[in-house]
């Protein structure tokens, strides 16, 4: 993918606002507030409900470094997953699984992950 921006550059066919190395899924159109949805990038999982008897399911809850009280700046997950709360969208960034724009504040999501989850 390197090469193809590289080429693009030299082209000046490249919007620099709007480029990335990663795959960008955005949500924001795809989503309506009424809709379940699950996101799944690697071994993290997203949904805006909560799935009951998810460790029956194999999954575990998904802990994200903040401080307990408040989402501030950006978390991670696994030493792989950057997870960016914004007012009304949260962010997943990912070196392997790209970026995923969610439309929803993150207190309104559930995460989760796989019981025996190695990213």
């Amino acid at each position: 993918m390197s090469l193809q921006i590289q080429i693009e550059k030299n082209l000046r066919n490249m919007n620099f606002l709007e480029s990335t190395p990663y795959e960008k899924y955005d949500l924001t159109n795809q989503l309506k507030k009424e809709d379940k949805f699950v996101v799944r990038q690697g071994d993290l999982i997203v949904t805006n409900y909560y799935i009951n008897f998810s460790r029956q399911k194999g999954l575990g809850k998904a802990i994200l470094d903040y401080d307990g009280v408040e989402y501030k700046g950006i978390l991670n997950f696994a030493h792989s997953h950057t997870v960016i709360p914004l007012q009304n969208e949260t962010i997943l960034i990912h070196p392997e699984h790209g970026i995923t724009i969610i439309p929803e504040n993150i207190k309104l999501l559930e995460f989760y992950t796989f019981s025996d989850a190695r990213d």
